[in-house]
């Protein structure tokens, strides 16, 4: 039993060491670690926009839909390698 342990122990110190060797030439990297120290940040809020350039947009953004359903909402397409289970 004992001659088991020493064995196993030797094997595994015979692995670090290729492995320390193997690793010896690879390049050394450098990593940056960014901490960011003010969370949750938004902008101040500004006045409100008028309807007119709120409709203004409506009508753009519509316009550039591919499609559009009777109350005037976006359609889009299901992903097609969607399949309901």
């Amino acid at each position: 039993m004992v001659e088991k342990v020493e064995d196993i122990e030797r094997s595994a110190e015979e692995i670090v060491k290729s492995f320390i060797k193997s690793v010896e030439n690879l390049p050394e990297q450098k990593e940056a670690y960014y901490s960011q120290e003010a969370y949750n940040i938004v902008r101040s809020d500004g006045a409100p926009t008028s309807e007119t350039k709120q409709l203004e947009f409506r009508e753009r953004f519509i316009s550039n839909m591919p499609s559009s359903d009777e109350k005037g909402s976006l359609k889009v397409e299901v992903a097609k390698w969607f399949r309901e289970r």
